[in-house]
């Protein structure tokens, strides 16, 4: 496995992007353990928000917002108003909007997404419904990518049935499930799969960033 090349050509545009894909941004969570909502919470010296889209950028040439009100922010947003709103509500609502096969997700406070792990998740993509990882024995819904053509369907016809647990759809999913093995390969401490749930969780994050740091200087 070639960890250092570039990104396969069949799954990388001309413009060095990550082909037929829209990144979205699932921003529509109630935040109750973090006491406001985690967009607008800052880290580092920049929102969530922001910091998500930085990260995105140079990966996707189309990112949405996935959200449960519109945000005060002029970026593409997708407005979830599907009863019972959570990750699979906001994940049908941005692929039922995007125009590429492909919608790659991550939560708002998923801050230290690396990019290397996202292209070689997207060169999994081919004759699969869907590219996540698995850490620990247990199933990362993100970050991760999803088919359009085979996701939406199944997720809104979950969605119908009152059945919205994003964890429970994936094995009926044609999927690839990246090993920890993978994973550590382009990501050796696995900080992409980093959310934060509370003050404390941002408290930890920035004592783990000024480690690695002062390690890399």
């Amino acid at each position: 496995m070639n960890v250092e090349g570039d990104m396969d050509s069949r799954f990388r545009g001309n413009d060095g992007l990550v082909a037929d894909c829209t990144a979205v941004i699932l921003a529509g969570g109630e935040s109750r353990r973090m006491g406001k909502d985690k967009a607008q919470v800052e880290f580092q010296g920049e929102t969530l928000l922001n910091r998500a889209i930085a990260n995105l950028r140079p990966l996707f040439g189309e990112i949405v917002l996935s959200v449960r009100s519109p945000l005060p922010v002029d970026f593409p947003q997708v407005i979830d108003v599907g009863e019972g709103r959570g990750p699979m509500t906001g994940l049908a609502a941005a692929l039922e909007s995007v125009r590429t096969d492909w919608l790659f997700a991550i939560g708002v406070d998923m801050p230290f997404v690396v990019p290397e792990l996202v292209q070689h998740m997207a060169e999994q993509r081919s004759g699969h419904d869907a590219v996540l990882a698995e850490i620990s024995g247990c199933v990362q819904p993100m970050p991760a990518f999803y088919a359009k053509k085979t996701c939406l369907p199944a997720m809104q016809t979950r969605i119908k049935q009152g059945r919205r647990s994003l964890i429970r759809l994936i094995p009926s999913l044609n999927t690839v499930l990246l090993t920890e093995y993978d994973l550590h390969l382009f990501d050796p401490d696995l900080r992409s799969f980093t959310d934060f749930d509370t003050p404390e969780d941002l408290m930890h994050g920035e004592s783990a960033s000024l480690k690695s740091h002062l390690q890399d200087s």
